[in-house]
């Protein structure tokens, strides 16, 4: 797994490698300045003319090291300073010093009107951008959102020193102006930024390298982790030669409702595909036909079904008592009867319990129930419905998935995975889990509803809700990958589970 960190443990883990462990900031910034050095010459040996764009700090010093070394190395390379360099203390004064006698051109452009920097940026290729680091916190104004606009409008390639200008290393948001990199070159591991959308849209191809800060100190101070093929293969069940079905588990999918059977087939398929010994659909009585069609080898029971073609409530007593996880919520419709059977549910049942799509919309505003089941409860929200669980504006969640995921575990006690790119899987008192497969195919309809199988299979099969969570969301992630070989679009829900089998097999195989 690979460790995630924002910007205060990034700090931390540079101010003991510095103070501590004493390795010279100096140390660090050389072999920082080398990596992007590195970068630059290997992506763009052909360009004429590196401008490094040098702002306040560490960040801004690491700037005059890369534009030192690249002139070191023979390359034309020119650094223009956007601060007064009486400002400049500490290793930032010691790289200005550096620069200059190693015969950097550098210009100074602190102050008056930014035509300095335009007539330097019409004639530059390539743009290193070091101007702020991971640890801004606020949206880039004035002369700063003057300086992002004239580097964007140049249209050259940008090549950022940690993190593009404008973001925040803490946080997936983009507040304000920022640029967007060709290439971001970061240090020790990967920033909240790097991996989380929309920050990370705008950040290009992340490469990571290593500076000297040790891995234990990297490792103690991540937010996040980053899943990777080994960590979520070492969840697969495993699958005895003399197993049967009883070994596997039984699933209980409630969902579906007439006009609406198609999402209860499809969790129902999923959850087939990925290894349920047993599957089992309570739905309304008037769409048990088309989901037996669908999917012959789950059983099917009807529930007493009301006026409006969803479930009336009740009748699934009996069904509880032989399963081993329920999933509730695809197609199960909103009105007084859905709601009848989901309290219902959530008073009878003591196992591993899945709520999805309408079962999160009646639980509207009473999250905190689920903190006394004192069982594993899994949510997988998209944003609107996180959004509404935990009565915030859906943009609010968009800019913060992380954080919203993490207020809703706390405040459910549940494990929540928070759709969207870069599915986000957060477990109480666990390190949160950031998902890296899947893709714009799966922007089509009935993708949650696979998703709901899959990881309700898994549940049933025993795991726990943040690797059940994991494991399927990578699993689901991957299956529209294979697909998008023959479906470039978007890939029909169908077609992604049944591509599961393919995503498990590879996941089998050694890395």
């Amino acid at each position: 797994m690979i460790p995630i960190l924002d910007a205060a443990g990034m700090r931390e883990a540079d101010r003991v490698t510095i103070a501590e462990l004493g390795l010279p900031g100096l140390v660090l910034m050389e072999r920082a300045a080398t990596a992007v050095g590195d970068v630059v010459s290997e992506r763009f040996a052909d360009a004429g003319r590196v401008l490094v764009v040098c702002g306040p700090g560490n960040n801004g010093a690491d700037g005059l090291a890369v534009a030192r070394q690249l002139v070191a190395r023979g390359e034309n390379a020119e650094a223009v300073l956007l601060v007064e360099p009486s400002h400049l203390r500490g290793d930032a004064a010691v790289q200005l010093a550096l620069a200059r006698s190693f015969g950097v051109p550098v210009h100074e452009c602190a102050n008056g009107p930014l035509d300095g920097l335009a007539a330097l940026l019409a004639e530059a290729q390539v743009v290193v951008d070091a101007l702020f680091g991971t640890g801004l916190d606020r949206a880039l104004d004035g002369r700063w959102r003057s300086v992002i606009e004239l580097i964007e409008g140049a249209g050259w390639p940008v090549v950022a020193v940690d993190l593009p200008s404008g973001l925040s290393g803490s946080s997936g948001a983009v507040a304000g102006p920022s640029l967007r990199a060709a290439v971001t070159v970061t240090f020790g591991a990967p920033k909240l930024a790097h991996v989380l959308p929309p920050a990370s849209e705008r950040c290009g191809e992340v490469a990571v390298a290593d500076i000297g800060i040790p891995a234990r100190l990297i490792e103690r101070n991540a937010v996040a982790g980053l899943l990777e093929h080994d960590d979520v293969a070492a969840w697969l069940p495993v699958r005895e030669p003399a197993a049967h079905k009883g070994n596997f588990g039984h699933l209980l999918v409630i969902a579906g409702r007439v006009g609406r059977a198609g999402a209860a087939a499809l969790a129902a398929r999923a959850a087939v595909n990925l290894g349920a010994g047993l599957v089992t659909v309570a739905t309304a009585e008037g769409a048990v036909t088309p989901i037996q069609s669908s999917v012959p080898e789950a059983m099917v029971d009807p529930l007493p079904q009301g006026g409006d073609g969803s479930v009336a409530g009740g009748g699934v007593e009996a069904l509880l008592e032989r399963v081993t996880a329920v999933a509730i919520g695809p197609g199960l419709g909103l009105g007084a009867g859905p709601r009848r059977l989901l309290d219902d549910v959530l008073e009878r049942w003591r196992g591993p319990l899945l709520l999805d799509a309408d079962a999160l919309t009646l639980l509207d505003g009473r999250l905190e129930r689920l903190a006394a089941r004192g069982a594993e409860t899994v949510l997988t929200p998209h944003p609107g419905e996180l959004a509404r669980l935990l009565g915030v504006d859906t943009a609010a969640v968009a800019g913060d998935r992380l954080g919203a995921a993490r207020t809703a575990s706390s405040r459910s006690g549940g494990t929540v995975l928070a759709k969207g790119a870069r599915t986000v899987i957060v477990a109480p008192g666990g390190r949160p889990l950031v998902n890296p497969t899947g893709g714009p195919g799966l922007a089509s309809g009935g993708a949650g509803d696979v998703l709901t199988g899959a990881i309700g299979a898994l549940l049933a099969q025993g795991l726990p809700g943040d690797q059940a969570c994991a494991l399927g969301a990578w699993l689901h992630g991957r299956a529209a990958e294979l697909a998008a070989d023959h479906w470039p679009g978007a890939v029909p829900a169908s077609v992604v589970a049944a591509y599961l089998p393919a995503a498990e097999a590879e996941l089998r195989e050694p890395a």
